[in-house]
């Protein structure tokens, strides 16, 4: 990527875990962060945190499932920006490990409409933001179907599987173009979001989410490359 602290970024999922980490660690390399969630309290503490590291930082509070919100949000970074340099889509959900056969209907349409058809979203409202970046970085968290058993995991994995697929048939789409499309797929993480399904796990061995977020935007900045998995170990 080009000169530091000059991107303009946008993070989903801001408020906390590892895109609120890697919304901050963003802040020492850009000029000015859209921090995007829905929980208003927890954003303008990460709000705080990024103006303090001399970046611009403007909250979004957002249902990016609700229809219209993210094309709605796209429209007013481009009238206030013209463009976007890095794209970090971080926001996700699961409800509960169980066998499929126990998973509500409702519960599931949740959470592929949040893990899958919200980011779909981003990404295709946002193309022509990341088109008018000198280098544009798309940069996914996601998870990779080796790096789980698939026993009861099928009310999330189908999602991120299939998420994973779209951003790769993106890449290939741009490949010819100033835009990286790449997922990251950290191992397990030490987040409210993995302690929600999996309560008194032993931490020992969990990542932290400012390690990975380090680790992430560093990769961000130096790599070329298009297309990739990306594993953070």
């Amino acid at each position: 990527m080009y000169n530091c602290n000059k991107y303009v970024c946008l993070v989903s999922g801001a408020s906390s875990g590892i895109g609120k980490d890697i919304a901050i660690e963003l802040s020492y390399h850009s000029k000015h962060i859209y921090i995007v969630a829905r929980n208003v309290d927890r954003l303008e503490k990460v709000h705080d945190i990024i103006v303090s590291n001399n970046c611009n930082c403007t909250i979004v509070p957002l249902d990016i499932c609700e229809v219209g919100s993210v094309e709605n949000l796209a429209k007013e970074v481009f009238n206030k920006d013209g463009l976007l340099d890095v794209m970090i889509l971080s926001a996700g959900i699961i409800r509960q490990l169980a066998p499929i056969e126990s998973i509500k209907a409702n519960d599931f349409y949740d959470i592929y409409n949040l893990n899958y058809f919200a980011n779909f979203r981003f990404i295709k409202y946002f193309h022509s933001l990341l088109k008018c970046s000198v280098d544009a970085n798309l940069c996914v968290i996601s998870q990779k179907k080796d790096e789980m058993k698939s026993q009861y995991w099928g009310g999330y994995l189908p999602t991120m599987l299939a998420l994973n697929e779209l951003v790769m048939t993106y890449a290939e789409e741009t490949a010819r173009t100033n835009i990286k499309a790449n997922i990251f797929c950290p191992k397990p993480v030490d987040t409210k979001f993995r302690e929600a399904v999996m309560p008194g796990e032993d931490k020992t061995n969990l990542l932290s989410s400012k390690y990975v977020a380090a680790n992430i935007v560093k990769k961000i900045i130096e790599n070329r490359e298009s297309g990739k998995i990306i594993d953070i170990y």
